[in-house]
């Protein structure tokens, strides 16, 4: 022991306890140290991965078609470029023509799968266009004449999707070339006439109208033409007052051709319910002309009334041949035509009949319909007329919901009763269907 110096006790070393003698304070230290890291690592990680869960590929987009069903929830797809060279998917087409013995033009049947027109648009859809906002490829939920639904964009030119067993529409731009990047055709200048181009020019539009009639198919007459991509698929032709610009905004081409100097060209192989005398009546602002077995059976344009000029015909040389039927509305409110009766043709469940149907207008406002009159009907043997006074709706095919709904609507608005609980005439191609 140390000596004690001045008296003074000696200093006590402070006893350690066992964690610290085996280094706790030292590790206490490391395992904060530690567990801080790791707590900053995890946040950075959860904060990464939200906010990438939130961001969207921009190279996918969610279906939308049908009125946009699906929402968010819809399923994701990656784009995929469409092949520009329709025409090298299709075979040759055929051209099949009509055996009637009757019959002094032929006319094409309906286009077959094979045919390079119809593959086109079931392949294309419309060139991907929208209607009434929609996600990328969709189609909405419509508005104006259009609306959407489990069967994809329905107008008063008819539908996309579903079956194409109704009268099939397709859509022509006659003051445009079929061929890409060459002038037009008919060049629309300010101030010249009501619509910008002269009555000279509008020749080549009547001589595309009498190509259709005396070649037959549509395909074929046209073939120098713009046309648009979409067929429609169409129950009937009941389309009141409406803006010529309806017509190419139904085939998906608004921005592309001017709501002038168009035609609509529907065909379809029909059987009537029964055996029967049947004739067509109908009016147009401005174009309605029917063909049945190559021959024009209605003239409902515009211009066309009996006794006028010939060079007001769109068709060149028919005449009325038939009376109206007495107390029937002869003139469609809010309309400026009046009803055209066509000639009576005999018609059956055993026996197929060619139609086309060309619609078109000159520029401004548009309306058409085409209706049908059967000499066995209640108002021929001294009994009363549909409801409105308008003789049954021309229907192929019965039409669905969504197709009376805008039928009526239509009708309601422009103060016009539709009938369309007349005869149902069958289409004979079955099978085919109109791009989605």
């Amino acid at each position: 022991m140390p000596p004690r110096e001045n008296g003074a006790e000696p200093l006590a070393r402070p006893k350690s306890t066992l964690w610290q003698r085996l280094g706790g304070e030292g590790l206490a230290l490391s395992v904060i140290l530690h567990c801080l890291l790791v707590l900053i690592a995890v946040i950075w990680v959860v904060s990464t991965v939200t906010n990438s869960a939130g961001k969207k590929d921009p190279n996918t987009f969610a279906t939308g078609a049908g009125g946009g069903s699906g929402g968010t929830k819809a399923k994701e797809f990656k784009t995929k470029a469409v092949p520009k060279n329709i025409k090298s998917l299709a075979k040759t087409n055929t051209r099949i023509t009509s055996k009637n013995a009757n019959a002094t033009l032929a006319v094409a049947s309906l286009p077959s799968l094979s045919n390079p027109l119809l593959s086109a648009g079931a392949i294309g859809g419309g060139s991907s266009k929208g209607f009434g906002g929609g996600t990328g490829g969709g189609i909405g939920s419509g508005k104006g004449l259009g609306v959407g639904g489990g069967r994809n964009f329905v107008s008063l030119f008819g539908g996309r999707g579903g079956a194409g067993n109704a009268l099939l529409g397709q859509f022509w731009d006659i003051k445009r070339p079929k061929a890409p990047n060459m002038p037009p055709l008919i060049k629309l200048t300010s101030g010249r006439g009501g619509y910008g181009y002269t009555e000279q020019e509008i020749s080549e539009y009547f001589k595309a109208i009498r190509s259709v009639i005396t070649r037959g198919d549509p395909s074929v007459a046209l073939g120098k033409y713009f046309r648009a991509d979409a067929m429609l698929s169409a129950n009937g032709i009941f389309q009141p007052t409406m803006d010529a610009s309806e017509a190419p905004k139904a085939f998906g081409v608004e921005k592309e051709v001017a709501p002038v100097l168009w035609l609509g060209v529907y065909q379809a192989k029909i059987s009537a319910p029964f055996a029967d005398s049947f004739r067509f009546v109908g009016g147009c602002d401005n174009v309605l002309v029917v063909i049945a077995n190559g021959r024009i059976v209605l003239d409902g344009s515009l211009k066309h009334t009996p006794g006028a000029s010939a060079k007001h015909y769109y068709a060149a040389d028919w005449k009325q041949t038939t009376p109206p039927v007495t107390g029937a509305v002869q003139r469609p409110a809010t309309n400026n035509f009046p009803f055209i009766y066509g000639d009576w043709i005999q018609m059956g469940p055993n026996s197929t009949t060619d139609i086309t149907v060309i619609l078109g207008e000159t520029g401004g406002k548009y309306g058409a319909f085409l209706c049908i009159d059967y000499k066995s009907a209640a108002w021929h043997k001294g009994g009363s007329l549909p409801p409105g006074g308008i003789l049954p709706v021309f229907l192929v095919g019965k039409p669905d919901k969504e197709f009376k709904d805008l039928v009526m609507k239509a009708g309601a608005e422009n103060n016009v009763m539709p009938y369309l609980d007349g005869p149902i005439f069958t289409p004979k191609r079955l099978g085919l269907s109109v791009p989605r």
